[in-house]
């Protein structure tokens, strides 16, 4: 026993050689990228200063035992904590050593606090959020007018989860024509969930859309419309169980023109065979309100536009009553 304690006497005191040697390495490595903002900018001050606290204490402690490899090694470490912590604070970096050690400081542990949260908000943010708060700020503009209380509940969500938001770029890429807005915001919808969220993230959604419908204790001809659709293609989703009443938008060209507006203008519509011709048809869709209003879209554009129940293939499909 008295021999293996003193091979490993020796061993622990050649590993200072080995700590020496990282130490020199990781020294080496940023020694020479020291003034770089990106380098800088990658190491937490606050870190290396909370971790010369442990080292402090462990290094009295090998002191007043007298464990002095244990001594070294912690100071070692010590030392590397000070490069990082005078690299991390901008030192190196062209122009800034003028400003002085204390301001550099302050500076320094102001910018971390104000990304302290990046790691947990990358956690707690919903997969698809920027398309999420898309989707919300188009339910709130799909009646034309913007509520204070609106922008505000939104706003909250784009804040927590650090995603730049501009409601004047939204208002300028809008859409004159209501049913094309429908019809994007649906697609947007559909999108999302084409990308297979968690069914709890799509719930929560379905949840804060109903919230902001009615947060103006107001609810629009417009957005109940929206939120008859919606709600069926988000619930067929969280549940996974196909709703059966579905409905159709099917459009008929009457001429060249009109077969050129189609394929030019509305490329949500896909092509179909309808007996000896061909038609156009719409995804499915969960409210024959909503179907009612793209056909009537549709029919604005001169076309001829039908609503149905169903879409067999390869015949003629049936018109739902009206």
């Amino acid at each position: 026993m008295e021999f293996f304690q003193k091979v490993i006497s020796v061993l622990a005191f050649l590993s200072i050689g080995f700590s020496l040697t990282e130490v020199y390495l990781t020294v080496n490595q940023i020694w020479k990228r020291k003034h770089e903002r990106v380098v800088v900018e990658s190491i937490s001050v606050t870190a290396q200063l909370v971790s010369l606290m442990p080292g402090f204490i462990f290094a009295l402690n090998y002191f007043f035992n007298g464990e002095y490899i244990g001594l070294i090694d912690t100071t070692l470490f010590a030392g590397l904590a000070v490069f990082y912590i005078l690299v991390g604070m901008s030192l190196w970096v062209p122009g800034e050593r003028k400003k002085g050690f204390w301001t550099l400081i302050k500076e320094t542990l102001k910018f971390e606090r104000k990304e302290a949260g990046d790691l947990a908000k990358s956690f707690l943010k919903p997969s698809g959020a920027k398309k999420n708060i898309n989707i919300l700020s188009q339910v709130a503009m799909i009646d034309e007018v913007i509520d204070p209380r609106e922008k505000e509940f939104i706003q909250s969500f784009a804040d927590h989860w650090g995603i730049k938001f501009s409601w004047e770029n939204l208002t300028i890429n809008k859409q004159v024509n209501s049913a094309v807005n429908l019809i994007n915001l649906r697609q947007d919808v559909a999108d999302y969930l084409v990308t297979s969220p968690p069914q709890k993230q799509v719930s929560e959604l379905k949840d804060i859309i109903d919230a902001l419908v009615n947060i103006d204790q107001e609810v629009s001809e417009q957005e109940k419309l929206i939120m008859g659709e919606l709600d069926g293609l988000l619930s067929e989703f969280i549940s996974q169980e196909p709703n059966a009443a579905r409905y159709h938008v099917v459009v008929v060209p009457q001429n060249e023109r009109q077969i050129q507006v189609v394929t030019t203008s509305l490329p949500e519509l896909s092509k179909y065979q309808v007996g000896e011709g061909f038609a156009y048809h719409s995804s499915p869709f969960y409210s024959k309100e909503y179907a009612d209003v793209i056909s009537d879209g549709y029919r604005s554009l001169n076309l001829l536009s039908i609503v149905t129940l169903t879409l067999p293939a390869q015949i003629n499909p049936v018109v739902s009553d009206s």
